[in-house]
């Protein structure tokens, strides 16, 4: 894949929303903290699904990904591992209701092996301003 380009316009104090899918090996226990896994932050397309945090954006997820964790990480953190982040708002999802601009991929702004792309999601998965939102009961319902 090519590297992604980075948005200057996506400023450095921003906070991006990774979904956490339902299954057990995308967050852990270590050390008394519960955390993203570091499989939510990676892919073989080096290209990871994000959102940009904004008014109603969360309650707009929980709609769309019903009873989901959602993990918060500041752009901060993923810049600081070497990542671009690229708006792609025509890769919303279909039923998507809010702004579609808000829809961003991060991942390596310049070329990296695999074991490299998976110690940079690692890194970010266990930094210490990543945390996560827990459903309230019946969002998305």
């Amino acid at each position: 894949m090519p590297p992604l380009i980075d948005d200057q316009t996506i400023p450095a104090d921003a906070v991006l929303l990774r979904v956490l899918r339902q299954d057990p090996n995308w967050t852990t226990n270590k050390g008394g903290r519960f955390r993203p896994a570091s499989l939510a932050f990676f892919s073989t397309t080096e290209e990871i699904s994000y959102f940009l945090e904004a008014p109603d954006i969360v309650a707009e997820l929980w709609r769309i990904f019903p009873g989901h964790r959602i993990a918060r990480i500041p752009s901060s953190v993923i810049r600081a591992e070497g990542f671009a982040i690229e708006r792609r708002p025509d890769e919303c999802p279909p039923d998507f209701r809010g702004d579609r601009a808000c829809h961003v991929v991060a991942g390596p702004a310049l070329q990296v092996t695999r074991i490299e792309f998976q110690r940079r999601a690692g890194s970010i998965a266990r930094h210490l301003d990543v945390t996560i939102i827990e459903p309230e009961p019946g969002a998305g319902n």
